[in-house]
């Protein structure tokens, strides 16, 4: 179909001229921005528009955070092992034991302390060794008590019925020498004087029968300046009363039976 001086021509099918002219959709113009993968005329795309970028790859720090992770658990299992090492199991009583009674598996259990050389703890391994066989408790062990050697003492068990007594005597109330293992008897003596020994009274003939004879002497302290001293016991348990109440009023004297040389 012909047309006027003015009519343009165009082969798009029918489609209208862009932009000046149609150009082939194969070939964008320079100025055509891509956003999105989608093409947009007009030159550059907005300022606000950022243009994508690709995934960072985080792989490198996790690693680098993994190996941290077992960094620190190699050093706190060496700073637990190095610490476990400057501690020992020792001895803790768990069940009271009397004085003078042997002490037995049920009344003792493990507990870990600091090394200190300077402390005499009979540890667990010793007990598990059968160490504190023919021992006895020196005085009543409190459970939660650490056994320590001076808490012991090699005389023999008590007796059913038996229980220990201690005593503080001033000079002249005991035999001069006494120590563990003697035995004595104890008298009550009305005029007790400092002047006389119990032996003195019997050298002079006392006859008063004696509260209780042939008892075993348990313990010993150390003699003070004064004279005075604390000797244990072990009496029966309807003699103790009449022993401890002579004693605290002053007139308790006790005189060798048989001394241990």
């Amino acid at each position: 179909m012909a047309g006027g001086p003015d009519t343009v021509m165009n082969n798009d099918n029918g489609a209208p001229p862009v932009g000046g002219g149609w150009k082939p959709s194969a070939s964008p113009s320079p100025s055509t921005a891509t956003i999105a993968g989608r093409s947009v005329p007009g030159g550059p795309p907005p300022s606000n528009v950022r243009p994508p970028s690709a995934p960072r790859n985080r792989k490198p720090a996790l690693a680098a955070l993994g190996l941290l992770l077992v960094l620190v658990g190699a050093l706190a299992s060496v700073y637990l092992q190095q610490r476990a090492g400057n501690r020992v199991g020792v001895v803790e009583i768990v069940k009271r034991v009397p004085q003078g009674q042997a002490i037995t598996t049920d009344s003792i259990g493990e507990v870990m302390v600091a090394v200190d050389s300077n402390i005499s703890y009979v540890t667990w391994a010793q007990a598990r060794a059968g160490v504190l066989h023919g021992y006895t408790a020196r005085t009543d062990l409190l459970p939660g008590t650490l056994l320590v050697g001076q808490m012991l003492t090699t005389v023999q068990p008590l007796s059913p019925g038996q229980e220990v007594v201690g005593l503080s005597l001033k000079d002249g109330q005991y035999p001069i020498g006494i120590q563990v293992g003697d035995t004595v008897s104890a008298y009550y003596v009305s005029n007790k004087n400092d002047d006389k020994t119990g032996q003195s009274y019997l050298t002079d003939g006392f006859t008063t029968p004696p509260i209780v004879a042939g008892v075993r002497v348990y313990d010993v302290g150390t003699a003070a300046t004064s004279g005075a001293l604390d000797v244990s016991l072990v009496l029966s348990q309807q003699s103790a009363n009449a022993v401890t109440q002579a004693a605290s009023g002053g007139n308790l004297v006790l005189v060798f039976d048989k001394h241990t040389q």
